[in-house]
């Protein structure tokens, strides 16, 4: 009896088992990289819409405050002896979220997370009486600027996470009384050309 055969099938065994060991490793490794691509895709996500809700928080507060003092009237007003306090903690929590967002987010969302800080205070100066309680075009271009860097974060932010869809961005509205206004003109119109 010849001991080449034996010697083949061992062999043969043992390469499989090698291949079988190595096919695994690499699969087990691949599982590894998308499920921890998938946690920090998932907590990407938290920590940005976090931060978007924060800072939402602190340009509505801001808003309700100009609105007390004239600027805005789209908001329902809110003192600003009363306001202050919650502007405040608003912009405390938004800090927060933002230093969590820098450790997380790419240098380009990190960019566009700054700027639309600087976009809210520039509102929150507004409504902490720092900038004229009387301009309120000056207040209509803040809340402009705002909109344009909350668009301009939400796109980066949409690109890092992989969202697919067409993005819609926001601006700011007219008030419900600007279009009153204009509907009821058209209607006056309307009844003038129909008499």
């Amino acid at each position: 009896m010849s001991i080449l055969g034996p010697l083949i099938a061992l062999g043969g065994v043992l390469i499989g088992a090698v291949l079988s060991y190595v096919f695994s490793v690499q699969g087990e490794r691949r599982r590894e990289r998308w499920a921890l691509s998938r946690e920090w895709r998932e907590r990407r996500l938290q920590t940005y819409g976090t931060f978007l809700a924060d800072v939402k928080r602190m340009k509505s507060v801001a808003s309700r405050i100009a609105a007390d003092v004239g600027l805005d009237d789209q908001a329902p007003p809110l003192a600003r002896s009363v306001g202050l306090d919650v502007l405040a903690e608003a912009n405390m929590a938004r800090g927060n979220s933002f230093e969590t967002l820098a450790l997380m987010g790419d240098r380009e969302l990190v960019v566009a997370a700054r700027a639309l800080n600087r976009a809210v205070w520039r509102l929150e100066w507004f409504a902490r009486g720092l900038l004229d309680d009387t301009d309120i075009d000056g207040w209509h271009v803040a809340k402009r600027d705002y909109y344009q860097a909350v668009n301009r974060f939400h796109e980066l932010a949409r690109l890092e996470l992989g969202v697919t869809g067409a993005f819609s961005p926001r601006e700011a509205e007219g008030s419900p009384r600007e279009q009153y206004e204009l509907e009821r003109q058209h209607r006056i119109r309307q009844a003038k050309a129909d008499t």
